[in-house]
């Protein structure tokens, strides 16, 4: 291991066909509510406590979840990714990506780790910017790398983010364009009805049903054409031989 600062690190394999591996060992600022550092800096809690976290992420499957003091107040979190290209890490975008703007909805640092801070914690701060901040995939990607040298994500992962890119595009367009789409079918439905509701209106007569067939009709009653076609059925006791057989019925006690 040779060391060229306090902050990085550069490993040399035993062997001249692996390249080096830089771990940068700051706590990195994505947003004003997001970082990202490896597993060693985030078990230092001194600097975690300096930064102001309220909750951390571990993104690593192999990694046992760094439980921090009840009285802190920091929130502790583990999603058990693999850092290889074959492994659906997209199955996790959303919830990660959901669990950090909540944070930041209620002004609480999150702290993003794995094992170097450089692929895996990486894939999920671009998931959470293409979701949230609605950034296309490589505008996201320069600003993270620009605050963090090391940030790559491995091929399978950045395969997956670009799918997930379009899912969240493709979204978004459909929750603007909604309301402005007059080709949809509901849009259509709702149109005709909105155009046509004053003609409906004036078309279907307004009748209290209720109150024709129960409440008391007054000399000054507008009868409607309902009450009219129910008197015509009472008509049968206009004639002679009916009128006693109706005032008996409505002689009888109410119980």
């Amino acid at each position: 291991m040779i060391t060229d600062s306090k902050s990085f690190t550069v490993s040399i394999a035993p062997r001249e066909n692996i390249l080096p591996i830089l771990v940068d060992y700051n706590i990195s600022q994505i947003t004003p509510y997001l970082y990202v550092t490896a597993e060693d800096t985030a078990r230092e809690f001194s600097k975690v406590f300096s930064h102001g976290i309220g909750c951390v992420i571990n993104v690593a499957q192999e990694l046992p979840q760094i439980m921090f003091p009840p009285q802190t107040g920091i929130e502790s979190f583990k999603y058990p990714i693999i850092d290889t290209p074959t492994f659906p890490a997209s199955h996790y975008f959303d919830v990660v990506a959901d669990r950090i703007a909540v944070n930041t909805a209620s002004n609480r640092r999150t702290l993003l780790y794995c094992r170097q801070g450089r692929s895996r914690s990486i894939t999920f701060i671009l998931a959470y910017l293409i979701k949230h901040h609605h950034l296309p995939l490589q505008t996201a990607y320069s600003l993270v790398k620009s605050r963090r040298q090391i940030a790559q994500p491995n091929v399978g992962f950045w395969s997956q983010l670009r799918s997930y890119e379009v899912t969240q595009q493709k979204m978004t367009a459909s929750i603007n364009g909604y309301p402005q789409n007059p080709i949809t079918y509901g849009g259509q439905v709702f149109n005709k009805l909105s155009n046509g509701l004053d003609s409906i209106i004036a078309q279907v007569p307004m009748v209290n049903t209720f109150t024709n067939m129960m409440g008391p009709i007054s000399e000054n009653t507008q009868i409607g054409p309902y009450h009219n076609g129910r008197q015509r059925r009472r008509s049968v006791y206009s004639h002679p031989q009916d009128i006693g057989h109706r005032a008996r019925i409505l002689q009888r006690p109410n119980f």
